[in-house]
């Protein structure tokens, strides 16, 4: 059954409403449950349902200098600038999210001697599934608040209220090692049916291993792990999709897609019964109409440079980096309109229908004489802060008319190695033109760059930099940039872990269309700290647990 289906039957409560603990007593016994193949699947999808999702993947680019906050994205918003307590709300939720997804993890690990489905490959790449998540789910919680406690089953409840953290080196050291035997079990990209689509698969695993090790700025892994699926079709056939634009609408099951997050639907966008809310990152014309979680800022506009190379400071956003017109909903883009919200505003195939003009800047969606349209800047929290939005993963045909969109979002996507490659054989000093050609160039050219810019020569100057620039641009809104920015931190200077010290300090700002002519400044400046704050809440339950440096 393909996974999506799976995730409707979760999501419309026909499974998910089985505490982790307990079975429904009155079909089945403790005995007999994984007997039955139906309810095996149901717990592997019960893992892929619970252990990544959108708030997560859109509210780590709250944590950046990509976008900023509004008031409807607090938690983040409070950490992102240093204002945050022990008892900030994001804390809690990704401490528990993971903890919990673990325990779901466990339930079927700790079974797996009572499963029998008459089908022992099913078994076999069960339990691979089911291991790379928990190393992905460790790699969650290491890489936020570095010494956890550590389970490799389900604890009792004195174990879970008295466990002491384990450090972190020996967490990664089992995650390396998990997803190096899962790769190993897993099927290729090439060999699962397009039922069985959004499944891990061993690329899965092998592109996971390689953002684990560049995690910790350990290059000479990480390009052993990239090169597997640069040069080498052993763990399955990747590729960069031809279109950027049509990537992030229809191609999330591509050549490029490596690891996705599923949403699920019984009947098309008729009957979503799990999706990703759209309307607070979208221009609010069409979006949820008066919650704007996060705006993307100047600083972000700035880096799409011109189709030349050169710094695009100009307000009319024209020649730019193609990523820009992907990525970014700015003044005076035209913007689809999803149909079956069944909108007011007036498109170019009537109400409701084709594109509209979304205009950011007061003056100039006053001049449209259009009362529907309501996204300009008007110093509110409700609508942009920045006098940008987002538009990444926005593909009007998937939203429904609640404003939920069914459109699988690529985690990790083969862009995403070819950087990881480029960066990690530079700082290594192995960049060679030969690799440049492999990673960067093919990535510029796809963006619309001219030759000279796509050349080696370009990225001559400070390479580093040229690299890193890379990596925001091509994954904008991805919530990768976070993440970037605090181990580029520990690579400049390592004693940000041990201080917890703020490894991101800067003032936002936004379109230059104020009446004085300067830039939206936004109210509070960036001052993220190095770790998560370990959740007071559950310091109060585990006396054994201690609170990270700088807290």
């Amino acid at each position: 059954m393909k996974i999506k289906s799976i995730f409707a039957v979760l999501a419309a409560g026909m499974v998910g409403c089985v505490g982790l603990e307990q079975y429904p007593t009155n079909s089945y016994t403790d005995e007999n449950f994984w007997k039955y193949p139906e309810n095996v699947r149901a717990a592997l999808y019960l893992g892929y349902n619970q252990c990544w999702n959108d708030y997560t993947y859109f509210h780590n680019d709250l944590l950046s200098d990509d976008t900023y906050g509004s008031r409807h994205s607090s938690d983040e918003l409070n950490i992102a600038t240093g204002l945050a307590t022990t008892e900030n709300g994001r804390f809690a939720r990704e401490w528990n999210d993971s903890y919990q997804e673990l325990r779901t993890i466990h339930t079927s690990l700790d079974n797996q001697h009572r499963i029998d489905v008459g089908d022992p490959v099913f078994k076999e790449r069960m339990l691979a599934e089911l291991r790379l998540m928990r190393a992905f789910t460790y790699l969650r919680l290491t890489t936020w608040f570095g010494n956890v406690p550590f389970y490799t089953r389900n604890p009792t409840l004195p174990e879970a209220i008295s466990s002491k953290p384990t450090d972190a080196a020996t967490i990664k050291a089992f995650i390396h090692e998990e997803l190096a035997e899962a790769a190993e079990i897993l099927p290729k990209n090439t060999e699962i049916p397009a039922s069985e689509l959004g499944r891990y698969t061993c690329g899965t695993a092998v592109a996971l291993n390689a953002r684990a090790y560049l995690l910790d700025n350990d290059f000479e892994n990480c390009a052993r792990e990239c090169a597997k699926l640069i040069n080498t079709t052993d763990y399955g056939t990747y590729a960069l999709a031809d279109d950027y634009d049509a990537l992030f609408k229809t191609g999330h099951y591509g050549s490029e897609s490596i690891m996705t997050i599923e949403y699920a639907t019984l009947n098309g966008v008729e009957n979503v019964v799990r999706s990703w809310g759209t309307g607070g990152y979208l221009p609010q014309s069409i979006g949820s109409r008066g919650i704007t979680i996060y705006s993307p800022t100047q600083e972000l506009v700035d880096a799409f440079r011109k189709l030349n190379g050169d710094p695009a400071n100009d307000t009319d956003y024209l020649n730019r980096d193609k990523r820009f017109y992907t990525t970014i909903a700015y003044n005076g883009c035209e913007v689809d309109i999803p149909e079956k919200r069944e909108l007011g505003i007036t498109g170019t195939e009537g109400k409701g229908k084709g594109k509209y003009t979304c205009w950011t800047k007061l003056s100039d969606q006053n001049a449209a004489h259009d009362s529907e349209l309501v996204d300009a800047y008007d110093g509110s929290q409700d609508r942009t802060c920045t006098g940008y939005y987002s538009l990444k993963n926005y593909d009007a045909t998937t939203v429904a008319k609640g404003g939920g969109s069914i459109k699988s979002l690529m985690e990790i996507r083969y862009a995403d190695v070819l950087l990881m490659y480029a960066e990690s054989m530079y700082e290594l000093g192995q960049m060679t033109e030969q690799i440049w050609d492999q990673t960067i160039r093919p990535l510029r050219e796809r963006a619309g760059f001219t030759a000279d810019y796509c050349s080696y020569a370009a990225g001559s100057g400070d390479m580093r930099e040229a690299i890193r620039h890379e990596r925001r641009c091509e994954l904008a809104l991805e919530g990768r940039r976070v993440f970037d920015l605090r181990r580029w931190a520990v690579l400049d200077n390592a004693s940000v872990k041990t201080s917890g010290a703020t490894v991101l300090t800067s003032q936002a700002t936004g379109a230059p269309f104020e009446d004085d002519g300067s830039n939206i400044k936004c109210q509070n400046s960036y001052r993220l700290k190095y770790w998560f704050a370990i959740p007071q809440g559950e310091r109060d339950k585990n006396k054994n647990l201690p609170q990270n440096p700088g807290w």
